[in-house]
């Protein structure tokens, strides 16, 4: 079982459930699994994960039902949704975001239930493997790395001679945190300035905004699943400081961000399916 590199995504591939294609006569095989899914919050890019998991099993003719929870942004939640999953000895457990594949992780510990994770950015820096190469503990998924040199080049081609470029994110979000050291390595090569501010929570966004709108020219949308639940509110306020954004979410061009080279969350859902099955 290994993990293979499809794109901007990175896939760990072993074949958890079985049971769920052809018999020996070649009759389909109906046994039925009990999968749980948690998912961090609501948003449509996370959403679209989830909506593309569970559309591929079907088309896959998986026999599934789905016990489909949402932590509501909260890591407590999230482990207690795990760990009512393993009480209630599900055959897999789906996981959106880095911090409810951490919680199923600590919740599936000694236990066979396998787990399947999406919308991570690093799993060996979440510690939720040890090695990209490998699958420990029964853990696998797709990784949502988005292609941040692409979406940087956007920022010179909005504005051939920007300087710095911002991002807001949480500091609670060790996904965050990677993303922020990637940019800021690539960014340099580029001769572009990076300027962060972490925020604890969504209420910190306007004034996040108005503190980095006076140092930067433009906004980089990273995945950042605090920052991606108030989308509109972004889009709205760097607008009105005169901020070009670019998003590593394809998604929040719908929701007032101006132009991304980014990721389709309903595609790595289906892929998480694929991993699934």
């Amino acid at each position: 079982m290994k993990l293979k590199k499809l794109a901007a995504t990175l896939l760990l591939i072993p074949m958890i459930l079985s049971g769920c294609t052809q018999g020996a006569s070649g009759t389909p095989d109906t046994e039925k699994f009990i999968i749980g899914i948690s998912q961090l919050i609501e948003h449509p890019a996370l959403d679209a994960s989830r909506q593309g998991f569970i559309d591929e099993l079907k088309n896959q003719g998986i026999n599934a039902e789905f016990i489909d929870q949402n932590a509501q942004g909260d890591t407590n939640n999230a482990l207690v949704i795990a760990q009512k999953f393993v009480r209630d000895d599900v055959d897999l457990i789906f996981t959106i975001a880095t911090s409810t594949a951490q919680a199923a992780k600590q919740a599936i510990s000694g236990t066979d239930i396998p787990l399947v994770f999406t919308a991570v950015t690093d799993p060996v820096f979440s510690q939720l493997v040890t090695d990209l190469n490998v699958t420990d503990e029964n853990i696998t998924g797709v990784v949502d790395a988005a292609p941040i040199k692409e979406n940087l080049e956007l920022f010179k081609e909005l504005k051939e001679d920007i300087k710095a470029i911002g991002i807001i994110y949480n500091i609670g979000e060790s996904n965050s945190e990677v993303q922020v050291d990637q940019t800021k390595e690539i960014a340099e090569s580029m001769n572009l300035q990076i300027e962060t501010i972490g925020i604890a929570s969504a209420n910190d966004i306007p004034q996040a905004i108005d503190t980095i709108s006076k140092k930067v020219e433009g906004l980089y949308i990273i995945t950042d699943k605090m920052v991606a639940s108030s989308m509109p509110l972004v889009a709205k306020l760097s607008q009105e400081k005169g901020l070009l954004t670019v998003s590593a979410d394809g998604s929040h061009v719908a929701e007032g961000i101006l132009i991304s080279k980014g990721i389709s969350y309903y595609e790595i859902g289906k892929q998480s399916a694929v991993i699934a099955k």
